[in-house]
């Protein structure tokens, strides 16, 4: 009897608190839209910088999308991480057509206390001569307006780093339409984390940093061992107090990844992104991530538990409740169609399951496995 009343406090209170979030995102919301719309009066040299391997089947739709947003203000670096396939030759059939983008090759394995993307980055951030630099990845399409949008941010001299909204492309699969409510989900946390005052965690595959405030951090090389090596570059621009993290919430700036092709590799995804924020040493993420995730948690337990003990689906329809209040937000803010609308209540009672036992593994494994590599937490 005092479990269920534990048991069902928290629950209320685990509501509420996704509440505050809420209220959190219409805040960060707001300021963002305030920042849009303020007028272009510098320029910025750019340079992207997109780190590879093995990505030879997703160039092609990368190179179409980037054609769009190419200028002569922009740089576009091209980094390929020891790749087995075609990748370095499609990068290099690009650049031979485009004067302003390099590519470079890494054939040696990560540096020391980095993850593999992490020390790409470190390598390939050395060649960029733009004033700010931006960050996607291969697997991933970028908009047409995908650069002057998220530099409208940097009008503002205090901002030095500007994370956007990434879902991975639209399918007609469950497993499809679960990755995308579940991009959606996890992004819209961080915008509300922002609205709150405390950016944690982001998408690297829609990044922007200035160069100035990437040096005040001591460039990738000083930001410390991390899975999850963008929500670790998000708490060290934080931690500086000098510089202001912001977020962009809306369509112009959507930039889609192509999901995972089977449900166990979106898991094996997911638990890299959980270690990733628990463990990256940045105490506000782990403390939000673990939060939330002990949540779906205390959800996928109490599912189980049902046939048992019918009172527990009280339990498990909390986390699914705050889900469904999340995703409705986000869906409403980056207008997606009533299709993505219509799968959010049953994407979240899977959502409930697959991030609690996620969540679990994360804590119970020594390492997770990227790209065929070990890595240890």
């Amino acid at each position: 009897m005092m479990a269920d009343t534990v048991l069902l406090i928290y629950s209320i209170f685990m509501v509420i608190v996704h509440f505050v979030i809420i209220a959190g995102i219409f805040r960060a919301c707001a300021v963002s839209r305030k920042q849009q719309e303020v007028e272009q009066k510098e320029q910025f040299k750019v340079s992207v910088i997109i780190p590879a391997k093995d990505e030879a089947d997703n160039l092609p739709a990368l190179f179409e999308s980037l054609e769009k947003v190419m200028t002569p203000d922009v740089q576009v670096i091209l980094a390929d991480d020891r790749s087995a396939d075609r990748t370095h030759g499609l990068m290099e059939e690009f650049a031979a057509e485009h004067s302003n983008v390099k590519v470079i090759k890494n054939t040696e394995p990560p540096k020391p206390g980095m993850n593999p993307k992490h020390s790409m980055l470190a390598v390939a951030s050395k060649y960029a001569d733009g004033d700010v630099l931006m960050f996607t990845d291969a697997d991933c399409t970028v908009p047409e307006n995908w650069v002057g949008e998220v530099c409208r941010y940097f009008q503002d001299p205090k901002v030095g780093l500007v994370f956007s909204v990434v879902v991975t492309a639209p399918g007609s699969s469950l497993r499809e339409r679960y990755q995308t409510q579940d991009h959606l989900q996890r992004f819209f946390y961080t915008v509300g984390a922002v609205g709150l005052g405390s950016p944690a965690g982001g998408y690297g595959n829609n990044l922007a940093i200035r160069r100035t405030a990437l040096e005040d951090v001591g460039g990738f090389e000083s930001i410390g061992f991390s899975l999850t090596e963008d929500a670790q570059l998000i708490a060290a621009v934080r931690r500086t107090g000098c510089w202001r993290v912001a977020v962009c919430p809306f369509r112009p700036v959507l930039v889609y990844a192509q999901p995972q092709k089977k449900l166990l590799d979106a898991a094996k995804q997911e638990v890299r992104w959980s270690a990733g924020a628990i463990f990256g040493g940045d105490f506000m993420t782990a403390l939000m991530y673990s939060f939330m995730l002990l949540f779906t948690l205390v959800g996928a337990v109490s599912c189980l538990a049902i046939p048992f003990h019918p009172q527990a689906v009280l339990y498990y329809l909390a986390p699914v409740l705050s889900m469904v209040m999340m995703s409705s937000v986000g869906a409403w803010y980056l207008k997606m169609d009533k299709g993505f609308v219509l799968w959010i209540v049953p994407c979240a009672f899977l959502g409930t399951l697959f991030y609690g036992f996620t969540f679990l593994t994360a804590f119970l494994i020594p390492s997770v496995s990227w790209k065929g590599v070990k890595i240890k937490k």
